[in-house]
């Protein structure tokens, strides 16, 4: 990855790196055909045209659930702090929360988003009778769905989910979540750029060496092996942490069937380290560590110590020994200390640092992400594309709340 700005380190995963084991699964990858997220590239002038009418919209509110909020979550936490826009992700049909955005957002101040790919979800209907008055955009599909037939039926705008099939939780990069990401002024160009060079190092038929999503799931996998089932996953960037449901939902949805695969827990760090660090390191020998850190900030703030405190003494450094540090090499030395803690403890850990944090960076991270949890079900022989787990919870509600109506 030489043009790439993301840094795998594979060195503490306590696995032999030479996967020779693997070497009749890694050529049948080489011969499993490029999936359609990678192959798509979005319609950009139909989501600008959309990004134009909106553009006097102070209030956007974002409804959707699993896929169809996780991926805009992530790409609004690390980007969209440089927009002036109110946004709001609506993922419940909590009452109290309807009631507060219904007093915050002023109706002609406010653009409504429903999101759903099949159009059937019992929380995009009620969303949308919560909010009918408000002018509302559509993203689904051009199918028979409820909401297609509503937006049909109430003539309001709609950006389609690709022709092609991609599931649901793999459209980061589409327009599911690019036509909001437009809207909310977020540079979508940049973002399918880094993706798409992340999708050609990813490629089937990238060499092994050359191909970091492999390298992963591959050492995912041989960790599984020998008993390491679960994965705390410590994000150290306050933008960045906003992807974690995304990660833990391509992880669980694609990989975790047939009894297999990796439960993910952690969250933002370096808040984890006052609680999780603690099962991390002294609780089950079964979890495996994947740090994600970035090296440089868009801001340095350093600190200044007054005279008057300098010699106050906190552990083995006197508060003097802060002056005009910068705080980002503190949030580096909080990683640095839990890193030499899990080595030290001989715990297998993974660590991918970002360069920076930009909307090209933005675009390779989820493109390793969605190609890392492809190849960990095809590894595992499960079906990277399914989610039986979760189907059978949709028809009980909607046979519950039929019961209810009548």
């Amino acid at each position: 990855m030489s043009t790439s700005k993301l840094k795998l380190n594979l060195d503490h995963s306590t696995i032999d790196l030479s996967f020779s084991e693997f070497e009749e699964k890694i050529e049948k990858i080489k011969n499993t055909p490029v999936p359609n997220f990678a192959k798509y590239t979005p319609d950009l002038k139909e989501i600008k045209k959309l990004k134009e009418k909106y553009k006097d919209k102070k209030n956007i509110i974002v409804e959707g659930n699993g896929g169809s909020i996780s991926n805009f979550r992530g790409i609004f936490s690390a980007l969209g702090e440089k927009d002036n826009k109110n946004v709001f992700i609506l993922d419940t049909e909590e009452p109290d929360y309807i009631k507060y955005l219904k007093n915050k957002c002023k109706k002609e101040e406010t653009l409504v988003i429903l999101t759903s790919k099949s159009g059937t979800r019992i929380q995009v209907l009620s969303n949308y009778f919560a909010f009918k008055d408000y002018p509302i955009l559509a993203i689904t599909e051009d199918n028979d769905g409820a909401l297609n037939q509503i937006r049909k039926i109430k003539d309001f705008d709609v950006s389609f989910y690709p022709e092609i099939e991609i599931t649901d939780r793999y459209t980061g990069l589409t327009e599911s979540a690019l036509a909001t990401t437009e809207i909310v002024r977020i540079n979508t160009e940049e973002i399918i750029k880094g993706g798409k060079e992340m999708y050609l190092a990813c490629n089937p038929q990238s060499d092994l060496k050359n191909n970091p999503a492999l390298q992963i799931a591959l050492t995912l996998d041989k960790l599984e092996k020998v008993g390491y089932i679960e994965m705390f996953l410590s994000i150290y960037s306050k933008k960045l942490s906003g992807f974690f449901e995304l990660i833990k939902q391509l992880f669980h949805e694609s990989v975790c069937k047939n009894e297999l695969g990796q439960t993910i827990y952690g969250g933002e760090a370096p808040e984890n380290q006052h609680h999780t660090l603690q099962r991390f390191i002294s609780g089950r020998k079964n979890s495996l560590g994947f740090f994600i850190t970035v090296k440089n900030n868009d801001h340095k703030e350093d600190l200044k110590v007054e005279n008057d405190l300098k010699n106050i003494k906190c552990r083995n450094i006197i508060l003097g020994d802060l002056n005009n540090i910068y705080l980002d090499k503190i949030i580096k030395a909080e990683f640095q200390g839990t890193w030499q803690d899990i080595v030290d403890n001989n715990i297998p850990a993974i660590h991918l640092e970002l360069e920076e944090i930009s909307p090209y960076t933005i675009g390779q991270f989820m493109a390793l992400f969605q190609y890392t949890a492809f190849y960990s079900a095809l590894l595992r022989g499960v079906n990277p594309c399914d989610q039986p787990g979760v189907e059978k919870s949709k028809e009980n509600i909607f046979g519950i709340i039929g019961k209810i109506g009548r």
